[in-house]
């Protein structure tokens, strides 16, 4: 997974881990907090909600109270960032323990502000089934398909754990998926199932109160202009809807991929079919041109 993020988005802030990783962690030091600290932790680049039986008067005075000497920042960290390049074509061979090979695709998915969101939630249900019913290999694998948003566009991406001598087909029929769900209209029978599946989910989790996410401060996060019963946005979703958003994610879509496994055995499978690079591994240099023969 960490993999798919930095081969489809680069250098951009999704395409890294959230929390770091060890070696970065064990770099930081005092100045890195006091600047982090100075940049990020203002009163300018906060939100603050107060709920509960508090008069407004009582509230406004504890916080100037609390509050009052937190200093805005001079400068805050900028909002929006350089767009990252098109992935690069090849697919990415990471060295991993074998038996099986952890396979992701990935393109570039919707913002959660997006009108389309709710459709691409159901798109990826649908996406996984068509996978699956045109992919002998996944039978009885673990496979997903999932619409990654966050407050600028994230990702479609799909993954699955395969057998090392069937990961060409399974990556061939993957980008068949993305086309037919472009070129083949979704039937109402095939939205029908994925929508109750989806809706189905959500209601599972809301029922364990510890991940319920809060409808005011996703308002707030992601700049929702109103909270909306998700499941009845879900349920609204059309035929049309999944048309819309496969055009939009899949039409001329740049795809990255990314196989895991052992690395010798990859190779070989992948060689004459798929075009591959293989993390680390410097490529040999094209032999040079030999020099004319004098006559």
């Amino acid at each position: 997974d960490r993999a798919i993020a930095a081969r489809l988005f680069g250098d951009f802030p999704y395409g890294r881990r959230p929390g770091g990783t060890p070696e970065d962690v064990a770099r930081l030091d005092r100045a890195d907090l006091m600047l982090a600290h100075e940049r990020f932790l203002a009163s300018n680049n906060a939100t603050l909600a107060i709920v509960g039986g508090v008069t407004r008067a009582r509230a406004f005075r504890t916080v100037r109270q609390l509050l009052g000497p937190w200093r805005k920042s001079e400068k805050l960290a900028p909002t929006t960032f350089t767009q990252p390049k098109a992935p690069d074509a090849r697919t990415l061979i990471v060295n991993g323990p074998g038996p099986t090979t952890e396979v992701r695709l990935a393109v570039r998915g919707l913002a959660r502000s997006d009108a389309d969101f709710y459709a691409s939630l159901i798109a990826a249900r649908l996406a996984q089934h068509r996978w699956t019913a045109m992919a002998a290999e996944l039978a009885n694998q673990p496979v997903f398909v999932r619409s990654d948003a966050h407050l600028l566009p994230g990702a479609f991406v799909m993954g699955a754990a395969v057998n090392t001598d069937k990961v060409g087909d399974a990556l061939a029929s993957a980008k068949k998926v993305f086309e037919s769900l472009v070129s083949t209209p979704v039937t109402a029978a095939e939205l029908d199932r994925a929508r109750t599946e989806v809706v189905n989910e959500l209601t599972a989790i809301s029922t364990k109160s510890e991940m319920i996410p809060d409808p005011w401060l996703d308002a707030v996060t992601y700049r929702l202009s109103a909270v909306q019963d998700q499941t009845a946005l879900l349920r609204s979703v059309t035929a049309g809807d999944i048309q819309r958003v496969a055009n939009r994610l899949f039409k001329d879509a740049a795809v990255a991929s990314v196989v895991t496994g052992e690395t010798a055995q990859l190779k070989a499978t992948l060689q004459g079919r798929v075009q591959f690079e293989v993390l680390g591994e410097v490529e040999a240099p094209a032999p040079a041109p030999k020099p004319p023969t004098k006559p």
